[in-house]
């Protein structure tokens, strides 16, 4: 018994530790207005990053992201007219208001929310 409660809150701590690694601050351009300026359109899940009303972009929820894929981040941040014809979603890589350093921060970011 003095095993398993051991266990247990080994298993425990792990968890929590790995719930507080998993949420890193927003990048700067995720919030500079003269960079992608994301939260202007986007929502974070609640708790990991500044509180937003906008709704003209999709929540940015974790499974979400995962499912997308780094590359269907990377293409949808850098050119989003090629993945949908009908966003309202700059190209910040084609139009090189972000580099691609940038980019990869944002993707990296996005693909490990919760």
């Amino acid at each position: 018994m003095r095993f398993f409660r051991s266990a247990l809150a080994a298993l425990a701590a792990d968890i929590a530790l790995a719930a507080s690694a998993q949420a890193p601050s927003p990048p700067e351009a995720f919030l500079r207005a003269d960079k992608g300026h994301c939260i202007a359109c986007h929502q974070l899940p609640q708790g990991h990053g500044p509180v937003s009303r906008a709704d003209l972009g999709t929540k940015l929820e974790g499974t979400r992201m995962r499912a997308i894929g780094r590359e269907g981040l990377r293409q949808a941040i850098a050119d989003p007219p090629r993945v949908n014809a009908d966003t309202l979603m700059p190209p910040f890589g084609r139009h090189r208001i972000l580099e691609s350093w940038e980019i990869e921060t944002l993707v990296d970011y996005l693909h490990a929310l919760p």
